[in-house]
């Protein structure tokens, strides 16, 4: 380790001693009828960071690019715009940079997300609102079909999304400025989230701690709601759907208009679903219905950009299918998130380009229900979990060029606080009357903070690029009463990273990091003893912190309509924390190191006449070095082929095939999964903007597939049919 750090400590005092005064790059942003963009991000693909322009759309970009370069710019509320390529840098100053809507995702072109500090060598994706109309997913996993790399756990609508073979926190799953969180010990799933009310979802693979703290091994998972325009332009949107497989109906409606100034947004919807079918009969307890509302405000600030936006998502009666449902049946009566954020980001002042701040706050709550059928003298058992908790985040960070070394700085803080957990026990005779009740409290108050510092810094040559960053973190656990009794835990630990990057030529680059990241243990995994999703867990107080040593390599290549992108890792996790299961019961324990290597291959090429071809492949292998065994939750080797029409008039259609190999390799808690493949489609007409409709159909093959590899997993759904109503209405 201290060797990793001293060379980060002196590639970092090689970029600052590189500072040079240049010359700086003036930039005007507009829409296509020459309006200014005030508040747009702005970012130079190969270059680390972004900008921000002020309310009449001007920016300074330094130091200058050399030309060619791929602008990427985003919207005030994040959404990604078409990328502009920039073949000449124009005589007069300032620059005109006109944009435009993305009409599709953005994958290997940029490399970067506009608004999320990262190293170079990452792979990035923007789902952009073109892509999650066509494919309606219902979960946030599946958001991520299309995505090399990604996986999931479990089944049902509380499937847990992972990034290269590292969930169970340590992919990130942000929400708008702030974590999502959750007390399954198999992670966070969002279960409550509609993808419904989200503009985008931007996806990274690969280690993001530095800026975003200890669990970000994997990568990030940002979702972003929808947020009216500063300029308060009103618009009515609605959305109405019905699926065919388990009766799903879905209703959604928003309003924006002006308000004192800025753009003010109201939001709602709601979804059920009835168990669904796969191709072999009904899967038992895998109903679910949600709810939710919203609201956001969005106005210019001086030379800033103000937001603030409320969410409240509920998700009543989700079952949890398995096997052995009639012999005991789980699932959540109530997931209740109510969330409020804030943030502000502004250029400068003086010699700043950027300064950005945030700050939120959630509210959060668990119901887990057991039904255990009676068993020879063993009655008829009724087991309750009901947890209760609060988070907050805190954010700032800034930037500047120090002459041609750009430089960020930041601090950040986390934590979930008033955490309580109370088990209650109910035994039943045949007739359903009381034989007796118990309750015990897991936990009777626990919170944990994490404060973290980071500084990065790049530099940029015409055909070389370096950066480096650090970050140190300070953790406490705290745990009050409840099975564990009194307990605390401090740890402090250091993340950073160091990259080159090089243009080999003007259409290939490459990049190549080291990165080392720090992640201590969650309040649920040291003191929670009760019932989970799987049975009966109890938590370790005597867990230590993991810390990863994770090796990354990108290859992109652009040329014309042409884009192609491979990336190989090796990652490295010592002190594992790893749940593993004893009889029926299932504990918690550091694993020695485990290791998850991995290729990762994708592409898109624009074909003319509104096509748009995109393709992605993945092999991952995850083990235990100890002894030599699998680990959980690495995704099977596969890949698809996205084909999708939008020429902008009236008709659009999608088709997407996937195939995915035999994992023969399953973790502790898996089961072995034959190979399978699925086949999507997708046709919609636009009669209006006003009026859309769309027939989307999933598994077309009806092919019969697990829904993962988890050992309690159940079949997942057969051939599907869903049609969308939906439609915009301009004041």
């Amino acid at each position: 380790m201290g060797t990793v750090w001293r060379r980060v400590v002196v590639l970092g005092i090689a970029l600052a001693a590189a500072a040079l005064d240049l010359a700086a790059l003036e930039l005007r942003v507009v829409t296509p009828d020459g309006s200014p963009l005030g508040g747009a991000r702005i970012a130079v693909v190969g270059r680390g960071g972004w900008i921000v322009a002020d309310h009449d759309g001007n920016a300074l970009l330094s130091p200058d690019p050399t030309a060619p370069f791929v602008l990427v710019v985003t919207r005030p509320d994040g959404v990604a715009l078409k990328p502009v390529t920039v073949e000449a840098l124009p005589a007069e100053s300032p620059f005109v940079v006109t944009v435009e809507a993305a009409g599709e995702s953005l994958t290997v072109v940029s490399g970067i997300v506009p608004d999320l500090e990262l190293p170079p060598a990452v792979a990035a994706t923007v789902l952009g609102a073109l892509d999650l109309e066509q494919r309606q997913p219902v979960r946030l996993a599946q958001v991520l079909e299309n995505i090399p790399g990604a996986g999931s756990s479990g089944n049902g609508q509380s499937t847990v999304p992972g990034l290269r073979g590292l969930p169970k926190y340590r992919t990130l799953l942000l929400l708008d400025d702030a974590r999502i969180s959750s007390e399954r010990r198999a992670g966070p799933s969002a279960t409550f989230l509609d993808p419904r009310s989200l503009d985008e979802v931007e996806v990274v693979r690969g280690p993001g701690s530095v800026a975003y703290g200890s669990d970000a091994f994997g990568g990030i998972i940002r979702s972003k709601s929808r947020m009216p325009g500063l300029d308060g332009e009103g618009h009515l949107r609605y959305d109405l759907l019905a699926g065919t497989n388990a009766n799903e109906l879905e209703a959604a409606a928003e309003a924006s208009s002006p308000l004192l100034g800025g753009g003010f947004l109201l939001g709602a919807q709601y979804r059920s679903f009835d168990d669904y079918s796969s191709p072999e009969g009904v899967v038992p307890n895998s109903a679910a219905e949600d709810f939710g509302f919203r609201a956001a405000y969005q106005t210019a600030v001086g030379a800033g950009v103000l937001h603030a936006a409320w969410r409240s998502d509920l998700a009543r009666d989700v079952g949890k299918p398995a096997p052995d449902w009639d012999v005991k049946r789980v699932w959540y009566p109530e997931e209740n998130s109510h969330r409020f954020n804030l943030g502000f980001e502004r250029p400068g002042p003086g010699g700043w380009s950027r300064i950005a701040a945030s700050a939120a706050w959630d509210t959060y709550q668990l119901i887990l229900d057991q039904d255990t059928v009676a068993s020879g003298e063993n009655p008829r058992k009724l087991t309750e979990s009901d947890v209760t908790a609060d988070d907050y985040e805190l954010r700032f960070e800034a930037e500047r060029p120090l002459g041609d070394v750009r430089w960020v700085v930041g601090a950040n803080a986390y934590g979930r606080f008033d955490l309580h957990a109370v088990e209650s026990n109910r035994s039943l005779d045949a007739t359903g009357g009381e034989i007796d009740s118990a309750s015990q409290t897991s936990i009777e108050s626990a919170h944990r903070d994490d404060v973290g510092i980071f500084t990065a810094l790049s530099r940029d040559w015409r055909r070389w690029g370096l950066s480096a960053g650090l970050r140190g973190d300070w953790v406490r656990a705290v745990n009050n009463g409840g099975y564990f009794g009194d307990d605390q835990v401090t740890n402090t630990g250091g993340s950073g990273f160091a990259a080159v990057r090089w243009s080999a030529l003007p259409e290939l680059e490459l990049s190549l990091q080291a990165a080392r990241g720090f992640r201590d243990a969650l309040l649920s995994d040291r003191y929670y003893h009760g019932p989970t999703g799987r049975g009966t867990i109890t938590g370790n107080p005597e867990l230590e912190p993991e810390t990863s040593n994770q090796y990354d390599l990108a290859v992109r290549w652009r040329s014309g309509s042409w884009q192609l992108a491979g990336y190989g890792y090796l990652y490295r996790i010592e002190d594992l924390i790893e749940r593993y299961k004893e009889g029926s019961d299932y504990y918690f324990r550091n694993r020695g190191e485990a290791e998850i290597r991995g290729v990762e291959l994708e592409g898109d090429v624009s074909l003319g006449a509104g096509l748009q071809l995109g393709v992605g492949a993945q092999w991952l292998e995850g083990e235990v070095l100890d002894d030599g065994t699998p680990t959980d939750d690495v995704p099977a080797p596969g890949g698809f082929v996205v084909l999708r029409s939008d020429t902008g008039q009236r008709w659009s259609w999608m088709v997407r095939g996937a195939a995915y190999d035999r994992d023969e390799r399953p973790g502790p808690t898996e089961q072995v999964v034959p190979g399978y493949g699925v086949v999507d489609a997708s046709v919609g007409y636009r009669l209006s903007p006003a009026l859309e409709l769309q027939l989307l159909g999933r598994n077309l093959l009806d092919n019969t597939h697990l829904a993962s590899a988890d050992e309690a997993t159940v079949l997942a759904a057969g051939r599907s049919l869903q049609l969308s109503v939906r439609g915009i209405l301009a004041r």
